[in-house]
């Protein structure tokens, strides 16, 4: 929208310079694309939102400028004064009841509208013995102004009004008519329009047309046509004012390739009340400027309704509680009036708003409140620190809070954070061998891509492993953080995946390994605060092979893996994947305990070494927490360094050797108080374990 600052002073007393008039319109909610200058008059060009038809006019941002500067709006008298409409008669009995007939000075019209969802309201007004020239010097720049070229006193009076009210107007040339006669409807399939742009179009059944008795001589509310476009031999004219639907406006211009500036402003709702003013507003200029006689007055056909809408009620405490300042009851009731919109006081704290078709946008309490915002200013909306609370913190708040960071520590160790889809097919759970009976069904899915919630981030991991190896990668470390859908509930789950090369450097050339895998997860586990988790061989599930299942007072917390060879065939993957995934809602859950700093001691540490033979069937866990208990509270660290099964070693059996780390707190050990705790501890494991000592 292009906006002459010297049209919308012919409206408004308006001093302002042309880059206060932008601060003030840009804070207000109206954005301003640039700012040009043509000679002496400067345009402010403007970026309307679909909401704000009424900003598509001078009137429109008249009452915006109103609103914000204070100053009163001058309106045209074709404005404020109401024109009773004439009813439109039937001219006989076989004319349907749409139909409409005026006699006057031996001419007459008829008005048909065969479809009045498409068209609620149509208006004609005849105006004979018009001279067509050219305009006035002042409208044909105004008019310039905006970009619109001037063509003729009647077509740029018609133009004039779209600008000044918003209102879409048509004028055609009434003898070029054909039967005398206006159809509202819809085109016939195939029908050809020639339009005033001297192209001809193939209509579809779909597009609503103006018609006489023979042709479509107008596409409504898009353009007109070409064989009864006005020009200077034309001598009577019947102009065209009207509501079409926005949809079929729309419809017909994207259809068409057509955008005029009728069709945009219909395609956003003018406002329907508005029609009949802009019809008399363009009368009145024809009138002046091409001379002649209107001999019918407003003729309309259609109704808009006469449905009134309910008040709206605004408190003024309402606005104060949702900006968080205060606006007088007076101020509110001067604001709403400077931007056209009626409204009256009814009590203390009460305001009654009447709707209107002209601000269509505002429907509800906070919409005025909106509005109020908007004139007083953002910059006014005092700053305060919101009140708080303090409480317990919820397991939701928790988990949403320290997740953030785990996704930063996987970073530091190296990983990249992928993001997967939450819902997968059949064939890529079957692929990573998953049982489809144990997955939960999407009901009405719209498809086959999209058939089950994943219970695992596994088989999405392993997509984009292989559309990173397809791409010659060498070495993968991947994790993601998703909800999964598993025992009828939805968790969060953390997901790992490791591939090909681990380290590729001069010092160090390996594949990753299951071990480095467990190692990785270990660390998170500390990180998030689940030590002392116990670690236990688990039979082959999900897709994984050697599965390690990691658990803390019965509770599952992880499990570790190597993807077994069917699932990597399956995915195309050509070398070994290590994956685990750790179900993080009970463990963020929990609050952090506070850490406890221990000064460091300053007494010397001892160790010892200790190497015995025992069932593969007893964990290294079982083993150190046994040797801790033994040699408590002196035995601080014990570290399995060496493990031997093959030549010697009895079969179902395994050599394993330990550090065993003591330390005082009051005192430096002697020779026979370490030998006292190595037997206590050695004693222990042959009585639980029977071990045998090497």
């Amino acid at each position: 929208m292009k906006l002459p600052i010297r049209w919308l002073k012919k409206y408004i007393e308006c001093n302002l310079s042309a880059e206060k008039l932008e601060e003030m319109l840009t804070m207000s909610g109206t954005k301003v694309e640039a700012v040009e200058k043509k000679g002496d008059e400067v345009v402010i060009e403007l970026e309307v939102t679909t909401n704000r038809p009424d900003c598509l006019s001078i009137l429109g941002l008249a009452h915006e400028m109103s609103a914000l500067t204070g100053k009163k709006v001058t309106l045209p008298s074709a404005y404020k004064n109401k024109e009773k409409a004439k009813p439109s008669r039937a001219k006989s009995r076989d004319q349907t009841r749409h139909d409409s007939r005026l006699k006057h000075s031996g001419m007459t019209f008829g008005i048909t509208i065969e479809d009045k969802k498409a068209c609620p309201l149509y208006t004609g007004r005849l105006i004979q013995n018009v001279t067509v020239k050219s305009s006035p010097l002042e409208a044909k720049e105004l008019l310039e102004l905006t970009g619109t070229r001037a063509i003729s006193n009647v077509v740029d009076a018609t133009n004039f009004v779209l600008f000044e009210s918003g209102q879409p107007l048509h004028a055609f040339d009434f003898d070029k008519i054909k039967g005398a006669k206006i159809i509202v409807r819809y085109a016939r399939k195939g029908e050809k329009f020639l339009g005033i742009d001297g192209i001809e179009y193939t209509l579809d059944e779909k597009t609503l047309v103006v018609a006489d008795v023979e042709r479509a001589i107008a596409i409504a509310g898009v353009i007109g046509g070409k064989l009864t476009e006005v020009t200077h031999a034309t001598k009577n004219v019947l102009l065209e004012a009207a509501y079409f639907d926005p949809a079929l406006v729309r419809q017909a211009a994207r259809k068409c390739k057509i955008s005029t500036d009728s069709s945009y402003r219909f395609e956003r709702g003018v406002d329907p009340a508005g029609v009949a003013s802009a019809s008399r507003r363009a009368s009145e200029l024809i009138l002046e400027w091409a001379g002649g006689q209107e001999v019918s007055g407003l003729v309309e056909k259609g109704s808009l309704g006469t449905k009134k809408l309910a008040d709206i009620v605004l408190r003024v405490g309402r606005v104060e509680k949702i900006l968080g300042m205060k606006v007088s009851q007076k101020r509110i009731v001067a604001i709403l009036k400077a931007l056209s919109i009626a409204a009256k006081v009814s009590g203390k704290d009460k305001i009654l708003v009447q709707p209107s078709s002209y601000r269509r946008d505002i429907s509800q309490e906070e919409d005025l409140v909106e509005e109020i915002l908007r004139i007083e200013g953002f910059e006014k909306i005092p700053t305060l620190i919101p009140s708080t609370r303090y409480g317990i913190a919820s397991p939701e708040s928790l988990k949403a809070v320290r997740t953030p960071g785990i996704k930063k520590f996987m970073e530091a160790l190296g990983f990249s954070e992928i993001i997967t889809y939450s819902l997968m097919s059949a064939k890529v759970l079957k692929d990573a061998g998953f049982d489809l009976e144990k997955a939960h069904r999407v009901v009405n899915t719209t498809s086959a891509a999209q058939e089950f919630f994943r219970p695992l981030l596994l088989p999405g991991m392993l997509e984009a492993a292989v559309f990173n190896i397809h791409r010659k990668a060498a070495g993968l470390k991947l994790f993601e953080v998703g909800n999964c859908y598993q025992d009828n509930r939805e968790v969060t789950v953390l997901g790992l995946l490791i591939y090909g090369s681990f380290e590729n450097n001069w010092q160090r050339k390996s594949d990753a390994s299951f071990y480095d895998l467990k190692g990785i997860v270990a660390n998170v586990l500390q990180f998030i605060g689940a030590q002392n988790a116990s670690w236990k061989d688990a039979d082959q599930s999900m897709g994984l092979d050697q599965t390690v299942n990691i658990s803390q007072e019965g509770l599952l917390l992880a499990r570790v893996g190597c993807v077994s060879a069917a699932v990597l065939k399956n995915f195309d993957i050509p070398h070994q994947g290590y994956y685990a995934e750790i179900i993080l809602d009970e463990i963020l859950a929990r609050p952090l305990l506070a850490g406890k700093v221990k000064p460091v001691s300053k007494f010397p540490v001892v160790r010892r070494d200790l190497a015995f033979i025992a069932d593969e069937t007893i964990s290294v866990v079982e083993l150190q927490e046994l040797m801790k208990s033994s040699a408590q509270p002196n035995l601080r660290e014990v570290v399995l360094f060496d493990q031997y099964i093959g030549r010697n070693i009895a079969p179902g059996k395994r050599s394993l050797a330990f550090s065993l780390a003591y330390q005082k707190e009051t005192g430096t050990f002697t020779d026979s108080e370490i030998q006292s705790l190595q037997e206590n501890v050695g004693r222990d494991l042959k009585s639980r374990y029977a071990v045998e000592f090497r």
